[in-house]
């Protein structure tokens, strides 16, 4: 009983870690920064002012459209970028973003998938929607800081939108999915909802798998014993 409740204090303290790292995170802004992870395909928070994988494990990613305001349903952001040492992946190789069919709009509980928008990311001669999905290709150099245009078509209307995408290279793994929450002229409020909402119901709680092990090891130990 003791080495559960010592196993239980050690994860409630992991949360608590967890949850100030996920505010910290909201106070920075971070491009989609992916990493090898023994042959895995892993993404996290690239801080290009520090040049570093500030977060190294981040699935959710904010933007705002209309940063411009001559482009006010576009934006570049996130971006994509790392140093290829620091990152683990091969100078010359290309490194796919897809983009998954499919946009999600804020309905003040969540996200609704029926809305009759869509964006379209474009880089270079390629172009994907989340109408029918695809991918974008980047070029890894030795070090890379690069931006897709993001653009909300139809009667564009004020929400969060939410693209779902995942990471992908030739020779590895790819990435688990993660979203962009996309901010239209919604009150900073009510947006900072919708990416917690996202955050809490879309990505596996961090401490679930700490929680495991330690049981798992508490198990064990019993049948040993």
């Amino acid at each position: 009983m003791k080495d559960v409740l010592s196993c239980m204090s050690a994860v409630a303290i992991l949360s608590l870690a967890t949850v100030a790292m996920a505010d910290d995170e909201h106070e920075e802004h971070y491009d989609i920064g992916i990493w090898n992870d023994g042959g895995v395909l892993v993404t996290g928070g690239w801080d290009h002012d520090h040049e570093e994988l500030a977060v190294a494990n981040l699935r959710v990613f904010e933007a705002t459209f209309g940063e411009d305001p001559a482009f006010p349903f576009s934006t570049d952001e996130p971006g994509i970028g790392g140093v290829a040492a620091d990152l683990d992946l091969p100078v010359g190789s290309m490194l796919q973003l897809n983009i998954t069919a499919g946009l999600g709009a804020w309905n003040g509980n969540g996200f609704d998938n029926s809305t009759d928008l869509w964006v379209t990311a474009d880089y270079g001669p390629l172009s994907a929607s989340t109408v029918d999905g695809g991918p974008l290709e980047f070029l890894v150099t030795d070090d890379y800081d690069l931006h897709p245009t993001y653009t909300m078509n139809g009667e564009a209307r004020n929400g969060a939108y939410l693209v779902e995408m995942y990471a992908s290279m030739d020779g590895y793994q790819s990435s688990e999915s993660f979203w962009v929450v996309f901010n239209l002229g919604l009150d900073e409020e009510e947006y900072e909802t919708a990416v917690e909402w996202v955050e809490n119901n879309l990505v596996p709680t961090p401490a679930a798998l700490p929680l495991l092990t330690a049981l798992g090891l508490v198990a064990r130990r019993r049948k040993r014993s």
